[in-house]
């Protein structure tokens, strides 16, 4: 089973089309709505419920299905299938913070006309309205990346993507799975699309502090990427 992380703003919508064009779209589980990356009570009771659930349907998604993807912890799949490979894209952590920060705000005001359940989420959204520096102290938020892994090291993933070399991963990826996936992007962004946002000498202080660990999360997944990239062949930039 491949089990596919998508971290929030990472290129996971991208990666999912291009899944599910290649291994077929009735082989590929979209497991969203944990509320994953948000640390808070009623979140994290969600959580669990639907963990129970998922778990105790182990057979059908054995015979069902060959890759599972969403926003969900690996915690939830950990030991559930006889073989299983988890990979996930990862992006710089101010670069993810403040894309997921003008994402949400933009989704706030139309939140409820796209889904049954408003995250709660968007419910501390609409109440607070934060600045992306308000946003970046919420405890709930905190190493929102690192939140997705649970407990499972970042050196146990199969494969490691980075969101600013996409084509480079969807090769990689490929390489490895003995795939053909196409580069697609969706939900991309202009300002993602043209080059970087910019990070203020307050948002990098407030990502040091808040998100220490995505910071270190993201160096250790460079790393990887560029090593896995050196053993199948594929050239990334010095």
């Amino acid at each position: 089973m491949l089990l596919s992380i998508h971290i929030s703003k990472t290129a996971g919508n991208s990666f999912r089309e291009a899944l599910m064009e290649s291994y077929g779209p009735d082989r590929v589980l979209r497991d969203y709505g944990d509320w994953t990356g948000f640390d808070e009570p009623f979140a994290n009771k969600r959580r669990r419920e639907r963990w129970e659930a998922m778990r105790a349907r182990k057979d059908e998604l054995i015979e069902k299905y060959d890759v599972i993807h969403g926003h969900f912890q690996a915690d939830k799949y950990i030991g559930l299938f006889p073989q299983a490979d988890f990979i996930s894209f990862f992006r710089e952590p101010a670069q993810q913070s403040i894309s997921h920060w003008r994402w949400q705000s933009a989704l706030t005001d139309r939140a409820s006309d796209v889904n049954k359940e408003v995250h709660m989420e968007v419910r501390y959204w609409r109440e607070l309205q934060p600045t992306v520096e308000e946003h970046l102290k919420w405890p709930f938020y905190r190493d929102h990346q690192s939140q997705f892994l649970g407990a499972l090291p970042v050196e146990e993933l199969a494969f490691v993507g980075l969101y600013e070399e996409y084509e480079k991963s969807i090769e990689l990826f490929n390489a490895m799975f003995g795939r053909n996936l196409e580069v697609r992007r969706a939900n991309v962004t202009l300002r993602e699309a043209t080059g970087d946002f910019e990070v203020t000498p307050e948002v990098r202080r407030l990502i040091n502090k808040y998100r220490a660990a995505d910071v270190e999360l993201y160096a250790k997944a460079k790393e990887i990427f560029e090593a896995q990239c050196r053993k199948y062949g594929v050239t990334v930039a010095a």
